[in-house]
């Protein structure tokens, strides 16, 4: 599982506590995130070839990569990186579900690492990737958001990386209200796989629903 921005292991607690399969689940901490004590990677290769590391310790043939938001743009760097690599050619990964996940071409994400933290703060609150109670708290705030503005850097570089086609059974689940997913995000998300796509709409749902939307989501995870 691949979390969002800012996000880490953690973020899919609630979701992992209502998985009804049985899963064998891991979560990533990325650098600078959480209880993490290295420096975030501010751009995207390295932040591949960190998880590809971490990866070659565990993974298994056939698993599902679950990515929400950036973690799905992530999820399918990292798979398309595992193509090039000979050690994960006998394990490749079954399944993409991408959560909640913009295509990169349309990622509406620049100037965000560089803006203010007023200005930030109120972006990252308005679409609730932030709780309130840390950002109205000075300590919380210089703690976590480094881990965003390195973030939107990855997302910035992300979005000028060409279209890779991966070759992966995927699946994209969007909500019906999350104005971050913009119409035409399913037919963008097509250009960079060379299977058909399955998307899936929860109704009522806006972008978080990751937080607390776990019948669906798990319904949809075991389906796959």
């Amino acid at each position: 599982m691949f979390p969002y921005l800012g996000g880490f292991g953690a973020s899919f607690n609630g979701l992992v506590g209502h998985l009804s399969g049985n899963w064998d689940v891991w979560t990533v901490n990325p650098p600078g995130h959480g209880p993490s004590n290295l420096a975030a990677h501010r751009r995207l290769g390295p932040l591949v070839r960190c998880y590809l590391d971490a990866l070659r310790e565990i993974l298994l043939p056939g698993a599902v990569f679950f990515g929400h938001s950036m973690g799905g743009i992530v999820a399918y760097h990292v798979l398309l990186a595992m193509a090039d690599r000979p050690e994960f050619w006998h394990r490749q990964p079954g399944d993409l579900v991408l959560s909640a996940s913009c295509a990169p071409r349309d990622l509406s994400v620049a100037g965000h690492a560089a803006s203010s933290e007023q200005d930030l703060l109120r972006h990252l609150s308005g679409f609730g990737a932030i709780p309130t109670e840390v950002a109205s708290d000075p300590a919380l705030v210089s703690y976590f958001l480094p881990a965003f503005r390195a973030d939107y850097q990855v997302l910035e570089e992300a979005k000028r990386q060409p279209a890779g086609r991966l070759d992966v059974s995927t699946r994209l689940v969007l909500g019906e209200h999350d104005h971050h997913t913009p119409e035409g995000t399913a037919s963008a998300w097509q250009d960079y796989l060379a299977r058909p796509l399955r998307t899936h709409v929860l109704e009522g749902e806006g972008h978080m629903f990751v937080r607390h939307a776990f019948g669906p989501l798990d319904a949809i995870v075991n389906d796959v």
